[in-house]
């Protein structure tokens, strides 16, 4: 047992980096009012939530005793790697197929899965991937190898 929660600890501070990163990021564009607000507005706004957010969380956690994280390096590397896999296919293969891939590959990462949940995770995210970012939002990517 630790002196203290890192897991919580962790977490709060990158929160509250993650939350400061956007309050000094947005300063370069112009604030605004609150009747008329700029670009900046809404990024500084939830960046010192979000960093207050993390405060809320890390500040408690030195005080407290906990157990380290841990970390499951194959886990992170997997999902990691598939992430950068759809980025990778997605012109080439098309949204359908490169998130088909995408999944397949994701869910190595969990052991307790079989392969007939993989098939299924498979074949019902693509459709609704497809409505929320093609017909919903109107984006323009191929949804297929041959749409071009």
């Amino acid at each position: 047992m630790n002196k203290r929660d890192s897991t919580d600890l962790i977490g709060g501070l990158f929160l509250t980096a993650l939350g400061l990163f956007f309050v000094i990021y947005a300063q370069r564009y112009s604030m605004g009012t609150l009747n008329r607000m700029g670009p900046a507005y809404f990024p500084i706004a939830l960046g010192g939530v979000l960093a207050f957010l993390g405060l809320l969380i890390a500040v408690p956690a030195w005080f407290r005793a906990g157990v380290g994280p841990e970390v499951s390096w194959k886990t992170l590397f997997i999902v990691i790697g598939s992430v950068v896999l759809f980025g990778a296919t997605l012109q080439t293969m098309g949204l359908v197929f490169a998130c088909m891939t995408t999944l397949l590959v994701a869910s190595l990462a969990d052991n307790d899965i079989s392969w007939r949940e993989r098939v299924i995770l498979m074949v019902s995210v693509p459709p609704i991937i497809y409505l929320i970012f093609i017909f919903g939002l109107g984006m323009t990517v191929p949804v297929w190898p041959w749409s071009y």
